[in-house]
C-alpha cells in the first residue's frame, strides 16, 4: 500500500506505527529497509519514505522533502512510536522526528542506521561509485570523468547545489555514453538517469539541515567502522558487520525490537 509519500513496508497495528527514511532503490548494493522488514516480529505498522516525482527532473530543497514527508499516513497520527533512518536518511529522520513530537505531543524514538551528514564530498563519492560500475567506458574515460567531478566538489564546497547540477551533469554524459554502449532503450536510460538525478536531489535537500540537535537524542547503530555521524548520537551500539549488512542481520533487527518494546513498556 502506498499513500505517495509512503510505502506500507509491513502491516500491523496502526498504534504502533514506525517510520523508515531513506532512499530506497533495487539498484544499491546495500541493503534497505524491505529487507529488515521481515526481520522484525509482526505487530508494528511500518512505512517507508517514496521519494518526490519532481525530484527525477529537479534539484528540490530540505523544504520539498519534509513537506511531503510530513503527510503521513492516515493511521500513523498520534501512534508513531519510532522513525528509523539509514545513512543519509537519519538527517531527515531528526527533522521528522521534531515535527512528530509536536504534532502527537510525544517524542518518537530515533534510531539511526551508520548516520551520514553530507558534505560536497558526499556528491563525489557517489558519483565516483556510480561511474567506477560504468564497465563499458575505458579506465581512461572513468578516471577522467572521476577527476572533473573531485575537481567540482572542492570548487563548490560553499555552494552544493551547484555543484549537485554539475554532478548531474557529468553523469549524465557518463551514463549517456555508457548506455549507448550497451544498447539500452529510451525508456531504461530515462529511468536510470532519472534514478540518479532523483538520489543528488536527495543528497541537496539532507546538506541544507543541521541534525547535530535531533541526533543528540538518538540511538546510533552501526556497522564495524562506525560512520561519520555516530559521534553525535545520544548512544552508539556498534555490530560486526559492514555497512551494507546493516539491514539484513537478524542481530540488528533484535536490538531494535527490543529497544521499541523496552520504551513501550
Amino acid at each position: 500500500m502506498s499513500t505517495g509519500s509512503w510505502q506500507r513496508i509491513s502491516e500491523g497495528d496502526p498504534e504502533k506505527t514506525v517510520l523508515a527514511v531513506d532512499f530506497d532503490s533495487t539498484a544499491r548494493p546495500e541493503a534497505g529497509f524491505r529487507r529488515f522488514a521481515p526481520l522484525l516480529p509482526p505487530g508494528r505498522d511500518l512505512w517507508l519514505t517514496s521519494q518526490p516525482d519532481a525530484a527525477e527532473t529537479e534539484v528540490l530543497d530540505a523544504e520539498a522533502y519534509l513537506g511531503w514527508w510530513r503527510e503521513l499516513p492516515g493511521s500513523a497520527h498520534g501512534h508513531v512510536e519510532a522513525v528509523l533512518g539509514y545513512c543519509v536518511g537519519g538527517v531527515f529522520a531528526a527533522a521528522l522526528a521534531d515535527h512528530i513530537e509536536r504534532q502527537q505531543g510525544s517524542r518518537p524514538a530515533l534510531l539511526l542506521f551508520d548516520p551520514e551528514p553530507v558534505d560536497s564530498l558526499s556528491l563525489y563519492r557517489d558519483f565516483k561509485k556510480a561511474v567506477d560500475a560504468m564497465s563499458l567506458l575505458s579506465e581512461e574515460e572513468r578516471g577522467s570523468r572521476i577527476a572533473e567531478a573531485l575537481t567540482v566538489c572542492e570548487m563548490t564546497r560553499d555552494d552544493f547545489r551547484s555543484g549537485a547540477l554539475a554532478i548531474v551533469k557529468l553523469y549524465e554524459g557518463a551514463a549517456g555514453l555508457a548506455f549507448d554502449r550497451l544498447g539500452l532503450d529510451e525508456e531504461t536510460a530515462g529511468d536510470l538517469m532519472g534514478m540518479f538525478r532523483s538520489y543528488v536531489s536527495y543528497l541537496n535537500g539532507a546538506q541544507a539541515l543541521d541534525p547535530a540537535a535531533g541526533w543528540a537524542k538518538a540511538l546510533a547503530l552501526t556497522s564495524a567502522t562506525s560512520s561519520p555521524g555516530a559521534p553525535l548520537a545520544l548512544r552508539e551500539r556498534s555490530f560486526p558487520l559492514g555497512t551494507g549488512e546493516l539491514l539484513n542481520n537478524q542481530d540488528v533487527a533484535d536490538a531494535v525490537h527490543g529497544i521499541l518494546k523496552e520504551r513501550s513498556a
